[in-house]
């Protein structure tokens, strides 16, 4: 089988004997020649040329052997043409953050393909430099998780922003949320269109909130997304960090795809979500240290999903800057010289 074939038979909820793997954030900080490649670019300008993104999302899979590439891009670019002054050197940084609902009247739906038409031709370029047997991903922040970065978070320490702003005016933060809903589906299908095998949804925050909160800040806006992506049968895949408490409202969301974070047991993940597709979950952390232990944990994750229909290893956050290259080969040669059988 190509890495494709391999790749689309796990995301449709098929068991393969070869399991695939590619890693959040692989195209990054940790590899020599990315560093090397950004010496001479910003990170915008990197974001909006196509040809150098095609060049960093193919750099792991041509340096390191992994079976699917993603495209190299930021969650916040779709904020940028509502008004949002988003720097990335160093970042992000936006501007201004969402503090009055009168803001909310100054931020107008736009159309996603026109104003951000480099994330298109961007995954196009990188269809070109690969060719047609590796996996491509899209992507996009879920509303959610952009509405916190809107509302000024950078991290756990802001999160009582967001809350602030949802409690004090729960109108207009459902209005931002819807549009930035609506939004998201045409830019997904967007990147759908333009080469996209799949698309990633990332709630990274979805998982501080609790299950009333989730339901009401978050749920109805994944699921007005991937209701009508399946509609037009664009596969989907859906990351939330900390979801463990979440699983029901994810069972019920039709994505292909179920990414999980490393506190989340894929045991009891499989219980709930089969038939869906799981993909995870090694602490990224882990590979900072002992090349040996990255080997085990990876082996007992591959024996742990070794009967499961549909499964793509992957970590359980982004790879960490600080991540030895050799450590992230090791774990590449583990999964891919793992045989699975049926019992």
């Amino acid at each position: 089988m190509t890495k494709k074939e391999l790749f689309m038979a796990n995301l449709d909820g098929e068991f393969t004997s070869r399991v695939p793997i590619w890693i959040m954030r692989q195209a990054g900080r940790y590899l020599p020649q990315y560093r090397e490649f950004r010496k001479n670019i910003s990170f915008e300008e990197l974001c909006k040329t196509p040809k150098a993104v095609a060049e960093v999302a193919a750099q792991p899979v041509e340096i390191l052997d992994l079976d699917a590439a993603i495209i190299f891009s930021d969650i916040l670019f779709i904020l940028e043409p509502l008004g949002v002054d988003v720097r990335f050197d160093p970042g992000p940084i936006i501007s201004p953050f969402l503090e009055k609902p009168e803001q909310v009247l100054q931020m107008a739906e736009y159309d996603p393909e026109s104003k951000l038409q480099f994330v298109a031709d961007a995954l196009i370029e990188t269809r070109r430099r690969l060719g047609n047997d590796i996996p491509l991903l899209g992507f996009c922040g879920a509303p959610f998780t952009v509405f916190c970065y809107l509302t000024g978070i950078r991290g756990a320490r802001d999160f009582h922003k967001t809350i602030r702003f949802l409690t004090n005016y729960p109108d207009e933060s459902a209005l931002v949320l819807e549009r930035l809903a609506k939004m998201s589906i045409r830019y997904l299908r967007m990147q759908s269109g333009a080469g996209a095998d799949v698309v990633q949804i990332f709630d990274t925050w979805a998982g501080e909130l609790g299950e009333k909160e989730f339901a009401a800040w978050s749920f109805p806006y994944l699921k007005m997304i991937t209701e009508q992506l399946a509609e037009e049968n664009i596969r989907t895949s859906l990351y939330i960090k900390g979801a463990y408490h979440l699983l029901d409202y994810l069972r019920i969301l039709p994505v292909n795809v179920v990414s999980l974070d490393w506190k989340t047991p894929l045991w009891r993940a499989a219980e709930l979500l089969e038939p869906k597709t799981l993909q995870g979950n090694l602490d990224p952390h882990l590979l900072l240290g002992n090349r040996n232990v990255v080997v085990k944990r990876a082996t007992d994750i591959l024996h742990e999903m070794a009967d499961y229909s549909g499964f793509i290893f992957n970590l359980g956050h982004g790879i960490l800057p600080d991540t030895p290259v050799e450590n992230v080969r090791a774990l590449v040669e583990t999964v891919h010289s793992y045989e699975r059988t049926r019992s």
